[in-house]
C-alpha cells in the first residue's frame, strides 16, 4: 500500500492492485460496459483533460476511461458538458469516512470509504475491500 496525504488525511492505496484490476475492464464506451453516446463521448473527452487531472486519477491507479458509472448531467452555456462519474479503487481513508471535495484544475473529486454490502452492481466483482469510492464532477469540452 502507498500512502498519500490529501486534505490533511492519510489515504492508503493499493495502486498496483487497482491498476491490475483496471487492465481487465472494458472501456466505458464499449458495449461490454455501456456504449451509449454519452459514455462514448466521456471516454474520448476525459483523456483531453489537464495533466493535473490525469495525474490525480493515476495517483490511485485509475484508468479514467474504464469502470466508472457515468452521467452526462447537462450541456453548459459555453458548449461544455457537465458529467458526474463514480470510480472505485483499492484503499482506505484513515480516521474519517470521507473527505471534503478536492478541487483539481476545475474538477471536483469526492473520496469516501465504501461501506455496505458487496458485491454491489456499481463495483466490479473483482474489487475486494477495502474500497474507496471516488465521485468526479467535471466539465468536459464539447468540441471533440
Amino acid at each position: 500500500m502507498e500512502q498519500f496525504i490529501i486534505s490533511g488525511q492519510i489515504i492508503n492505496v493499493d495502486v498496483q492492485k487497482t491498476e491490475a484490476l483496471y487492465k481487465e475492464l472494458p472501456l466505458i464506451s464499449d458495449k461490454g460496459h455501456c456504449g451509449c453516446p454519452e459514455c462514448v463521448y466521456y471516454t474520448k473527452a476525459i483523456t483531453h483533460t489537464s495533466p493535473e487531472i490525469q495525474q490525480f486519477f493515476q495517483k490511485f491507479g485509475i484508468d479514467p476511461r474504464k469502470e466508472a458509472e457515468v452521467w452526462q448531467a447537462c450541456e453548459n452555456g459555453d458548449g461544455t458538458y457537465y458529467y458526474v462519474a463514480d470510480y472505485h479503487f483499492i484503499g482506505e481513508i484513515q480516521d474519517v469516512d470521507e473527505l471534503d471535495w478536492i478541487k483539481v484544475d476545475g474538477a471536483s473529486f469526492g473520496l469516501a470509504n465504501r461501506t455496505g454490502e458487496l458485491p454491489s452492481p456499481m463495483i466490479p466483482k473483482t474489487f475486494t475491500p477495502p474500497i474507496i469510492e471516488m465521485i468526479v464532477q467535471i466539465n468536459l469540452r464539447g468540441d471533440l
